[in-house]
């Protein structure tokens, strides 16, 4: 099968909706081959960040980083044995939508997301990111339930 996107990128945050966007990814990559990106935005609300302006540098890049190895490992369990895989984990700080879609333009990749993360409080001030995602995005997206 050949594809129009050089590379699936999924989101992960560490959820539910996030472990099955890697599942389905993982299926799609097998049908066509294609690489796959988990990419976690470390993305701390106001408060958060205001609780870590005493730490150093390199404690909160850290604590960025344990971050994304707990997303990245929730969805590698979810994928299962992926030895017929090519997957690569990126982490990047920013706004979440901004930061998928910067990635996916860039790769010219397509995105596969779940449709809920972790972050229920934030969802009823601005939004979903996955339907953010969807209005904004350039390139080809599948939202997984």
């Amino acid at each position: 099968m050949v594809s129009h996107y050089n590379i699936i990128i999924v989101p992960v945050d560490g959820s539910e909706g996030a472990a099955r966007a890697a599942l389905f990814a993982a299926d799609l990559a097998r049908a066509t081959g294609s690489p796959i990106q988990l990419l976690h935005v470390f993305s701390p609300t106001s408060n958060e960040l205001m609780g870590m302006a005493h730490l150093p540098r390199t404690q909160i890049e850290s604590i960025s980083h344990e971050a994304a190895s707990i997303a990245f490992a929730k969805a590698r369990e979810a994928i299962g044995k992926a030895d017929d895989l090519t997957i690569e984990e990126k982490g990047v700080w920013g706004e979440p939508r901004e930061e998928i879609v910067a990635a996916a333009e860039a790769a010219d990749a397509m995105i596969v997301m779940g449709r809920r993360g972790l972050g229920k409080m934030q969802k009823l001030i601005i939004g979903s990111v996955s339907d953010a995602v969807i209005r904004t995005a350039h390139r080809p997206v599948t939202v997984v339930s």
